[in-house]
């Protein structure tokens, strides 16, 4: 009987290369595939990828190389515990793809974003707006030019933070900004006044509709939306939920 099982274990060790190889390109070319890979990296980072194929390829030729004739059954048992390590970053990676960060790690990097960023006296010119280019207005063109949408009704979307103690009469809207990868993503917010805010739990993507405001409170200079529309909406895929510097 041992005999029996011993002879398709050999094949099928010998097999796991190719199998590993074509479950690492599988998973490379999901993440290439309508840009799934921003919802971890920066898009600019794009040549990243080409740096993680070309090592992929380097792995997967040296764990082909240990697979020579005379060596297949002495291997047997360590090829699979190989094998099963280089599977480990493909299952994680599927596993973690839809969990974007939310309310508690808003809570927990929480930076006072509503105390908006003057684009000129940080000297960030190298930002631009893509509302300048004709593309929607998001969280980050309110936060870096307060100035130039004061007093003008805007729309954007964004998920919803409600702290403690809870306030009914506002909610923080807010998104997370990566200049590299996920890793290092921090919390833009701006608060939202509105009556019905007790509707709209944490995490809740909604879209809020109204008149931008940039008043001064102790000198600083603070933004805030009064909110004439608000509408819940389904969350944007993973690759989508992020903005970028």
């Amino acid at each position: 009987m041992k005999e029996k099982f011993k002879r398709p274990a050999a094949i099928l060790t010998a097999c796991l290369p190719a199998l590993i190889y074509i479950i690492w390109l599988h998973a490379f070319y999901w993440l290439l595939e309508g840009g799934r890979y921003t919802a971890l990296l920066q898009p600019k980072l794009w040549p990243l990828l080409i740096l993680a194929l070309i090592l992929l390829l380097a792995f997967s030729a040296a764990f082909i190389s240990q697979f020579t004739l005379k060596t297949r059954v002495a291997l047997h048992a360590g090829a699979w515990i190989k094998a099963a390590i280089l599977i480990l970053p493909v299952v994680y990676l599927w596993t973690v793809y839809d969990q974007s960060l939310g309310a508690d790690a808003f809570a927990n990097r929480f930076l006072n974003t509503g105390q908006s960023v003057s684009i000129k006296a940080a000297g960030l010119k190298e930002i631009p707006s893509q509302a300048f280019s004709g593309n929607p207005t998001t969280l980050l063109d309110l936060i870096l030019y307060p100035e130039t949408f004061d007093g003008q009704r805007v729309a954007i979307e964004g998920m919803v933070y409600r702290g403690t103690p809870v306030d009914n009469s506002s909610f923080k809207l807010f998104r997370f900004v990566v200049a590299c990868c996920a890793a290092d993503a921090l919390p833009f917010s701006i608060q939202v006044k509105t009556a019905t805010a007790e509707n709209f739990p944490n995490d809740a993507w909604v879209r809020v509709e109204g008149l931008f405001e940039l008043a001064a409170i102790n000198d600083k200079p603070v933004s805030s939306i009064l909110a004439e529309k608000i509408m819940p909406m389904p969350a944007p895929p993973p690759e989508k939920r992020y903005l970028f510097f």
